[in-house]
């Protein structure tokens, strides 16, 4: 199963924001279920890339500590009709990637 990612991005004076969503439960492992006392397995993003035109402009590391479905937000020089590609991995080789083209 692949992460859900819904994306948007505009550019505006040489400028590109583009905002992602990303659907995903983002546990760290720590939280126990009531019934069972036991803890729910840790399942979390842990490595987030972002690539204009195929070259990785951004690379970021995540924990468990980032809340669930998170929302994310950037801004990279581009131009109009330049591609942005969000690239995401899980601690359980999940994986999830959304390419857009910019307005």
């Amino acid at each position: 199963m692949s992460i859900k990612i819904r994306m948007r991005g505009k550019v505006r004076g040489g400028v590109a924001e583009v905002k992602a969503l990303i659907k995903h439960p983002m546990e760290s492992g720590l939280r126990k279920n009531k019934k069972t006392g036991k803890n729910y397995p840790a399942k979390y993003i842990d490595l987030v890339e972002v690539k204009l035109n195929g070259t990785k402009a951004i690379d970021a590391q995540w924990s468990g500590a980032v809340s669930a479905n998170p929302y994310v937000a950037v801004k990279l020089k581009a131009n109009k009709g330049d591609t942005v590609e969000l690239v995401l991995h899980d601690n359980t080789g999940e994986t999830g990637s959304k390419k857009l083209k910019l307005k």
